[in-house]
């Protein structure tokens, strides 16, 4: 199991610290240890909480001795302390590594265990890498044979007691409740990986908002909680993340499971649960106990009547001041009904967004290696692998659950066999579908005759465009029997409704989730579109509308399905026929002269600053508002619907070419990333001209709503009406260049794109190429960068654009300062002087 080590070190010893990390690396790779140490403290942490919540969680506790440690006030009055008490609990081993020589025998821990060999200080050593290698071995020895004891978390100081929790509660708390496997760990904990979700708290009476907040409010104020989520939404792991944030906060929590219930006595459930739950703690110490909790899982599980429920409910209320409760979304509809309930405040559980998705992935990177990844290869690593999250989740087509994503991310780290039926992605969905067919304990041998049924629901729901009533049900089966061998209708909807594969809805059936929708309408297409006329026409239909998210989804599942030529060739037919009489825009500087004169006014860019994580974390954040306002709203007009189709067939080409970059020639490659790039750019220039056809008419739109303002001249009016125009243009060439990139763009197939941008000889082109290097390959390149400003030196807008891009890189990604000089150099921005972090702030010498 992996040991987490906490180094405790003077600041003036930071090159020691330094070189024991370079040689715990070895430790590390082999998931032995994890190490943390003060220098991990982001700049938006509070240090102190972080000291001390690893110093509390760590195993083992390393003291880097020196006079200068000695000499340091929070060294020894806080954490030798606190370490002190750990080491005399035997919940955490001290080991003391002596660098300089001090006065360290005359030290409260002098006599728990010191490397090097007899205690010979590093300095001394006629060889430094010996003798940290003598040190290193003296701790593995010591960490192979230290266990720790169950943790004792809260201390009494009324009557002096210590509430221990036991030792199955210890390993329950880091369950993680599924098998995970990582290549630098031996065990992955809960706590290794572990997010803290957002939930939607309970709309103001006064307010429409709604109000999204972390998970983590609950901790700060006592009350009565309900917390509603769908299954498998991870609300078992959240109870885990408060039972173990209580206890650090030196409160009692215990844990009772809804389903376990049986009796409406609250006394005698609350003191079965410590029983099993603390090896020393008596209900009447727990009821004494100023600071307690009862977490209750499950809470519409509780095998008792709803009037014993209610008995139960009111008088846990009357006992215990703050409890939490979690339950499935459909009881929080029939909540409101419990008399009981009434004083707990509801939220409820979303899934993992952008952000959340970013956090865990970061977490599954760093596993075994937090020492000595970089902060480049970090990030450039979380965005490759949240990218083929992304590329499998879509918009919820696979619910964003921690469960699901966790499975993902170690699929794409094992490289899990592909079904040579699938492309790339398409062996995640059906690897989904088969862990679901295992968990309804389905025989192996009958996996083929599932997939069959599902394929054929589909497709009858599909044909229907709504999920089937009773009656239709029981036709499809019918006609499903005269076609193939006969099932048994109510096993096998029985056992996919009860594991979520079909769902009951206003009484009908369907898909629970839209990718296993998605993905067997997608293999029915794929399997008999070369012989049915049915399938062919249905495949014309959906090209048609192309604009809609679903029939869109289902094109790219079919991409999953099939390698054969015609979803390439129908594809680049209804991209080519979209916006057919107009030339993809090219941006010339002769195409953008109307916006000279406001380029010239708009101010300078400039480089700053900025704290790399924050303004990702700003990015994404923005990413997840963006796609919780996104909703369909039927069919729009003709002309959106153009845009939409051109935009839905830019994603469908791209998703083609990172799927099948492998096995698609290059002539293939290019012609499918052309089709795609030239049908924005097509959309583009349909833009300009209109816009500019209708500058006038636009200027006085916006005149209009600018004369509101009373204290404002016509002549100020008319400049700010214009300026916005510019504005709204200068955003729309902007944005759809970066949504062309980001829609065709592959890693894999960079040489495409620098093939077509020397081709094309376009700055539309140049700047894609550019834009797909910097988002897809995570680096910059400084003669790439040189190369396309002289291509633009004569272009004002796409040198604004260029400059642009290369700035959000630099925001997003570490970039060194002597680089950053160069590229404002070489880009004319200006950088803003580097701040440095204030580390005198934590407190040692």
């Amino acid at each position: 199991m992996t040991k987490k080590l906490f180094i405790s070190y003077s600041h003036k010893d930071e090159g020691h610290r330094e070189d024991f990390g370079e040689h715990l690396s070895m430790m590390q790779r082999n998931g032995l240890v994890e190490c943390w140490h003060d220098r991990k403290i982001i700049p938006a942490d509070d240090w102190k909480d972080a000291i001390d919540s690893n110093l509390e969680s760590a195993d083992i506790i390393i003291f880097l001795v020196s006079s200068s440690f000695l000499a340091s006030n929070y060294c020894y009055d806080v954490e030798v302390k606190r370490a002190m008490e750990r080491q005399a609990e035997g919940t955490a081993q001290i080991i003391s590594i002596i660098l300089r020589d001090c006065d360290w025998d005359s030290c409260v821990f002098s006599k728990f265990q010191v490397v090097p060999k007899n205690a010979l200080p590093i300095t001394k050593w006629e060889d430094k890498d010996t003798a940290w290698l003598d040190a290193i071995k003296g701790i593995k020895k010591h960490i192979e044979e230290f266990e720790a004891k169950s943790l004792p978390v809260i201390r009494n100081n009324i009557c002096k007691d210590v509430f221990r929790i036991s030792d199955q509660t210890q390993v329950w708390l880091e369950d993680t409740e599924i098998v995970l496997s990582h290549r630098m760990v031996n065990k992955v904990k809960l706590s290794d990986i572990y997010v803290v979700p957002d939930m939607e708290f309970e709309r103001d009476s006064k307010s429409e908002l709604l109000k999204i907040k972390s998970a983590s409010e609950l901790l700060k104020s006592e009350g009565h909680y309900i917390i509603s989520g769908e299954e498998q939404q991870g609300k078992t792991s959240l109870l885990k993340f408060y039972y173990t944030a209580f206890l650090k906060s030196e409160c009692l929590p215990v844990y009772l499971d809804g389903s376990k219930i049986k009796k409406a006595d609250v006394a005698e459930n609350i003191s079965k649960a410590l029983q099993e739950q603390y090896s020393n703690l008596s209900l009447e110490q727990f009821l004494a106990y100023p600071k307690k909790t009862v977490l209750i899982d499950n809470v519409d599980e509780i095998s008792l009547n709803a009037r014993y429920r209610s008995i139960f409910l009111e008088e846990l209320n009357e006992k215990i001041s703050s409890t939490i409760l979690t339950c499935h979304n459909s009881y929080s509809y029939v909540a409101g009904e419990v008399p009981a309930l009434d004083a707990h405040d509801r939220c409820e559980l979303l899934g993992l967004g952008n952000k959340k998705r970013e956090e865990i992935a970061q977490k599954w990177i760093r596993l075994g290696v937090e020492e000595s990844i970089s902060d480049s290869d970090l990030y450039t690593q979380c965005d490759e692998l949240k990218e083929k999250l992304n590329t499998v989740i879509k918009k919820n087509i696979v619910p964003p659950k921690p469960i699901y994503i966790l499975m993902l991310v170690q699929w794409f780290e094992a490289n899990a066999q592909l079904n040579l039926e699938l492309t790339s992605y398409g062996h995640c969905y059906q690897q989904l579908i088969y862990k679901s067919f295992e968990k309804a304990k389905i025989p192996k041998q009958d996996f083929e005759k599932y997939l069959n049924v599902l394929t054929e629901l589909s497709w009858a729901i599909y044909c229907n465009q709504a999920d089937l009533n009773e009656f239709q049900l029981n036709a499809f089966f019918v006609e499903y029997s005269k076609a193939y061998l006969g099932v048994n209708q109510s096993s096998i909807v029985g056992k996919l409704t009860e594991n979520l594969i079909l769902c009951h809805k206003d009484h009908k059936i369907g898909f629970k989730y839209p990718y296993i929708y998605y993905f067997f309408v997608g293999k029915k297409i794929a399997e008999s579109y070369a012989d049915s006329d049915d399938t062919r026409t249905a495949v014309g239909e959906m090209l048609n509308r192309l604009h809609k998210e679903d029939i869109a989804n289902i094109l790219i599942f079919i991409t999953h399905h099939t390698k054969d030529s015609w979803v390439l060739s129908q594809i680049k037919e209804v991209l080519n026929d979209l916006f057919e009489k107009h030339a993809p825009a090219s941006l010339k500087r002769e195409q953008l002269l109307f916006m000279d004169e406001f380029m010239k006014k708009i101010p300078d860019l400039i480089i700053e600053q900025r704290e790399i994580q924050a303004e990702r974390d700003a990015h994404n954040t923005n990413l997840d508002k963006i796609e919780q306002s996104e909703e369909e709203d039927g069919e729009p007009l003709d002309i959106l619907a153009s845009i939409n189709k051109t935009f839905k067939g830019m994603e469908i080409a791209g998703q083609i070419i990172r799927n099948r970059h492998a096995s698609l020639t290059r002539d293939a490659l290019t012609e499918l990333a052309d089709t795609g790039a030239s049908s924005g750019l097509r959309f583009l220039e349909y833009f300009l001209k209109i816009s500019d056809a209708a500058k006038n008419e636009i200027i006085k739109f916006i005149n209009a709503q600018l004369a509101e303002h009373p204290n404002s001249s016509n002549q100020e009016i008319e400049r700010h009406a214009e300026h916005t125009y510019m504005h709204l243009t200068y955003g729309v060439i902007n944005g759809v260049v970066r949504k062309i990139a980001s829609s065709i763009g592959s890693k894999e197939a960079l040489e495409i794109y620098s093939s077509l941008a020397e081709t094309k000889e376009t700055p539309a082109f140049l700047l894609i190429k550019q834009a797909i290097e910097l988002q897809f390959h995570k680096a910059i390149s400084i003669n790439s960068i040189r190369g396309c400003a002289e291509k633009l030196q004569n272009n004002p807008v796409c040198q604004r654009i260029l400059k642009e891009m290369v700035i959000q890189h630099i925001y997003m990604y570490p970039v060194d300062y002597k680089e950053k000089q160069q590229l404002a150099s070489l880009l004319g921005i200006s950088v803003q002087g580097q701040r440095q972090m204030d580390r005198s702030k934590l407190g040692k010498g």
